[in-house]
C-alpha cells in the first residue's frame, strides 16, 4: 500500500464512526459509547477474545444503517416504534465486506427482544451474544445521553434497564451490567472528552491491518452511508472516486496512488454528515448561514481523516476538494502552491460530479454545458487546467462511468434477510 504506516482496522473503524454520530444535538459519540460499554459488559462476563473482537467491529458500527438526522432521532427515544428497519439496511450494507462481513448478522440482530416476536425469527439465547450485549449498551446509552449529571441519573438507568430483564434484554447480560454499573468509573468513562482515549485501551491488542480491497470496501461502506443523507446524492461518493481513479490513470498515477484516490474519493464527503437534510435539499439558493454550514464539512472530513495512521495523502485528496488556485475555496484558503495533483483532479473529479447530477433546484447537465463551466473556471484559475483537459479528452468513458453507476446504483439490494 502507498501509506506511511499500515491501516489499523479498529483505529479507522473508530475514527469514521464519529462521522456517523453528528446530530441536531451536535457530536452525540454515540457508536464509541455503545463499544465501550458493550466491550466492559463483555470483559465483565468472561467472553473469548475471539468474539469480543467480533463484539468491537459491529459495535463502532452498529448504526451503519442511518445516514439522515430524521432517522438518528427516531432512535434516539428508549422504546423504538420498529427499531429493525436500520438493522436490515446495515445487514445489507455489511454482508460482502471481507474483514466486516461477521458482523453483519449480529447488527442484523442488535434490536431484537430477548422474549422473541423478532423480525429475524430468533429467540433468547438464539440471537447472537454480540447483539444481545450491544442491545442493552445501546439502550443504557440512550438514556444516559449527553448529561452532565450522570453520577445521579445512573440509578434511574439501571432500574430501567433491570425493568425489561428477560422481556428485553438478557438476564444474565442485565446481571453483569448492574454489577459493572456499581463502579462510578463506567459512569464517567462515557464522558465524549475522554471515551475514544479510553476505548484505545481495548484496541492496543487487537492488531489486524487491513488490505487495500478491506480499506475500499470499508471506505465503501462509508460512502454508502453519507450519499444516503439525501435521494440528489445517492452515488455521488462513489461517482467522484471513480472519475478521480480514471483521470489519475490516466495522469500517470502509480498503481497504489490510484487505489488511494478511489478511497479519498469515497470518503471526501464525509464531514456532509454534519449537515441538516434540509440544507443539503433545499430547492433554492443558500443563504450565507447556510451556505456557511455547507463550508464546514471539507473541515470536518480533514480532521476525522487526520486521525488515521497512515492517511496523510489520503487526507488531503479527499478534504481539499472545494480549495481553489486563486485561494478562494474553503475551508484554508489554500492555494496552487499548497495544492497537490491528487487534490486537483479531486476537485474536477467532485464539480463534474455534481454537474451531471440531478440537484433540489435543477436538472443534471448535459456534456456542452459542463465543459463550459469547467472551462470557466480554469480560466479564473479555480480548477486545474491539466486535469479538465484530461477529463475532456476522455469525455466519453467519463460520461460511461456516469451511466455505469447510475444503472447500478438504482438497483437496490433487494435480497431477502434469508440470505445470510
Amino acid at each position: 500500500m502507498n501509506h506511511q504506516k499500515p491501516v489499523h482496522l479498529y483505529k479507522l473503524l473508530n475514527s469514521l464512526s464519529l462521522a456517523m454520530d453528528f446530530s441536531k444535538s451536535g457530536l452525540m459519540n454515540h457508536h464509541q459509547r455503545v463499544c465501550l460499554l458493550s466491550l466492559k459488559i463483555a470483559e465483565t462476563m468472561g467472553i473469548p477474545e475471539e468474539s469480543k473482537q467480533r463484539l468491537f467491529c459491529s459495535a463502532i458500527i452498529h448504526d451503519a444503517g442511518t445516514s439522515t438526522w430524521q432517522e438518528k432521532a427516531h432512535l434516539e427515544v428508549f422504546e423504538i416504534n420498529n427499531p429493525w428497519e436500520h438493522c436490515q439496511r446495515g445487514f445489507h450494507l455489511i454482508k460482502r465486506m471481507n474483514s466486516l462481513a461477521p458482523a453483519a448478522r449480529i447488527i442484523l440482530s442488535h434490536h431484537d427482544r430477548w422474549e422473541g416476536n423478532n423480525p429475524s425469527g430468533l429467540v433468547g439465547n438464539d440471537i447472537p451474544l454480540e447483539s444481545r450485549i450491544i442491545h442493552l449498551a445501546d439502550r443504557v446509552d440512550i438514556l444516559a445521553g449527553n448529561t452532565t449529571t450522570i453520577l445521579n441519573d445512573r440509578h434511574h438507568i439501571m432500574e430501567q434497564i433491570q425493568k425489561n430483564s428477560k422481556t428485553i434484554f438478557d438476564p444474565d447480560i442485565v446481571e453483569a451490567f448492574t454489577d459493572l454499573g456499581a463502579k462510578e468509573s463506567l459512569w464517567l468513562d462515557l464522558n465524549p472528552k475522554f471515551v475514544g482515549h479510553n476505548l484505545e485501551t481495548y484496541m492496543v491488542g487487537y492488531q489486524i491491518h487491513v488490505s487495500h480491497l478491506e480499506l475500499q470496501q470499508i471506505s465503501d461502506l462509508f460512502a454508502r452511508i453519507i450519499d444516503g443523507k439525501s435521494p440528489f446524492t445517492y452515488r455521488h461518493s462513489r461517482l467522484v472516486a471513480e472519475i478521480a481513479t480514471f483521470l489519475a490513470e490516466q495522469m500517470g498515477f502509480k498503481k497504489n496512488a490510484c487505489q488511494d484516490i478511489k478511497v479519498a474519493g469515497l470518503l471526501h464527503d464525509l464531514g456532509k454528515l454534519t449537515i441538516p437534510e434540509e440544507i443539503l435539499e433545499k430547492p433554492g439558493k443558500l443563504n450565507q448561514y447556510e451556505f456557511n454550514i455547507i463550508k464546514q464539512h471539507t473541515y470536518y472530513t480533514y480532521q476525522i481523516l487526520n486521525l488515521i495512521d497512515g492517511f496523510n495523502l489520503i487526507n488531503k485528496w479527499a478534504s481539499f476538494h472545494h480549495e481553489k488556485l486563486n485561494g478562494t475555496g474553503y475551508p484554508f484558503r489554500l492555494n496552487e502552491d499548497n495544492l497537490c495533483d491528487g487534490s486537483r483532479l479531486m476537485a474536477v473529479s467532485d464539480i463534474y460530479s455534481a454537474l451531471v447530477e440531478n440537484r433540489p433546484y435543477r436538472r443534471g447537465l448535459g456534456r456542452q454545458e459542463i465543459l463550459k463551466i469547467l472551462s470557466k473556471q480554469v480560466k479564473e484559475r479555480a480548477i486545474d487546467q491539466t486535469a479538465v483537459n484530461v477529463l475532456e479528452d476522455h469525455i466519453d468513458q467519463v460520461e460511461n462511468i456516469a451511466a455505469n453507476l447510475e444503472n447500478l446504483w438504482l438497483k437496490p439490494d433487494t435480497a431477502s434477510l434469508s440470505d445470510k
